[in-house]
C-alpha cells in the first residue's frame, strides 16, 4: 500500500505580488466608484433664494461726479489745446459716461451697444450716447466737443 503521505500535495503558497496586485485592484475599483458617485450626485443650483445677500455698496454720489466731471473738463482742455481730435474726445466722452453708470448704478454700459443701451431702461444714456454717434466715427472732425462735455456735465449733474 502507498503511504498517504505521498499522495497528498504540500500546501501551495501565493506569491506576495499577487496579494499586492489584487489589493491595488481593489482599491482601483472602489476609487473609480466613489469618483462616479461624486461627479454624478446633484449639485446645488444657484438661484436669487439661495445667494448670499451681499452687504449694500454705499457710494458717495458727490465725490463721484466731481470725479467725472473733472474728467469731463480734462477732455475739453485737451480738445481746446489741440492735443486731440474731436472724434477721439467724443469717444472719450461716450466712455466717461458710461463708466460713470457702471460706478453709479453697476450697470455695465460700458460694455454694450448703442442698441443694447436702447433696450435698457437707462433711455437717457442711450441717447447722449446717440448723439456722440455721428461726431464720434466722423472723419471731418467737425464736431462740437464743447456742447458733447455740456450734455455729459448735465448727465452727470442729474443722476441721483
Amino acid at each position: 500500500m502507498q503511504d498517504v503521505s505521498e499522495l497528498m500535495n504540500g500546501p501551495f503558497y501565493y506569491s506576495f505580488v499577487w496579494l499586492v496586485i489584487g489589493l491595488l485592484f481593489m482599491a482601483g475599483a472602489i476609487a473609480v466608484i466613489v469618483t462616479i458617485f461624486y461627479v454624478t450626485r446633484k449639485k446645488e443650483i444657484k438661484t436669487l433664494a439661495n445667494l448670499k445677500a451681499q452687504k449694500p455698496k454705499v457710494i458717495d454720489m458727490d465725490a463721484l461726479k466731481q470725479k467725472y466731471l473733472a474728467m469731463i473738463d480734462e477732455v475739453e482742455r485737451q480738445f481746446s489745446g489741440h492735443k486731440t481730435k474731436a472724434s477721439v474726445a467724443h469717444q472719450q466722452l461716450s466712455l466717461i459716461v458710461r463708466l460713470f453708470y457702471y460706478e453709479a448704478l453697476g450697470f455695465h454700459a460700458d460694455i454694450l451697444t448703442l442698441t443694447d443701451l436702447k433696450k435698457s431702461k437707462h433711455l437717457e444714456l442711450a441717447q447722449v450716447i446717440e448723439k456722440y454717434y455721428p461726431d464720434e466715427f466722423d472723419g471731418l472732425e467737425i464736431g462740437a466737443v464743447a456742447q458733447s462735455a455740456n450734455i455729459a456735465r448735465e448727465l452727470v449733474r442729474g443722476r441721483q
